[in-house]
């Protein structure tokens, strides 16, 4: 069952820099700042120019919106007002399956996961998806586990305090 967060205890306003991204939540595109010159890619999207070439031509890349749980972690104590209902929660590195460039560089994002805390493990497939909020300008990206895979790593808590992990 996805964890619920209240976006009515949020103030969201995009800039300059982010305006364009929010848009594209809005139409349900996952977007990253990709270089026009050397094709870098990179989020979040608040640099205004290459972190690779220095170049101020820049523009957008929309991905497909999937990728594998790269790290995780699970926060226990909300810090924020709209989490104090979802915890425990899931905050994902994910890496973007359509986001690798010439010299084996992965984008990464970070996202809320909609799946249990137990379900998550890196080395899983995500897919991103999207909630409506209340400001219909808002769109917000959150993402969830599509499928198992072997050798996919989870931190278990219980066995942890015997000396152990478990493998998903």
């Amino acid at each position: 069952m996805p964890k619920t967060i209240d976006y009515s205890k949020l103030r969201i306003i995009p800039d300059f820099d982010t305006q364009e991204w929010w848009e594209g939540t809005r139409q349900h595109k996952y977007l990253v700042r990709r270089c026009n010159q050397c094709g870098h890619k990179w989020f979040p999207p608040l640099f205004p120019a290459c972190g690779k070439c220095a170049s101020m031509d820049i523009g957008w890349f929309e991905t497909a919106g999937k990728g594998v749980i790269h790290s995780y972690v699970v926060v226990t104590q909300p810090i924020v007002g709209a989490f104090i209902g979802t915890v425990p929660y899931v905050v994902a590195v994910i890496e973007l399956d359509d986001c690798k460039e010439a010299d084996g560089t992965v984008t990464r994002v970070a996202g809320v996961l909609t799946d249990e805390d137990s379900e998550a493990a890196i080395g899983l497939p995500v897919e991103v998806i999207y909630e409506a909020t209340n400001d219909p300008k808002i769109v917000m990206p959150r993402w969830r586990i599509t499928g198992r895979v072997a050798g996919a790593w989870n931190f278990d808590e219980h066995e942890a305090r015997g000396g152990g992990s478990r493998n998903s």
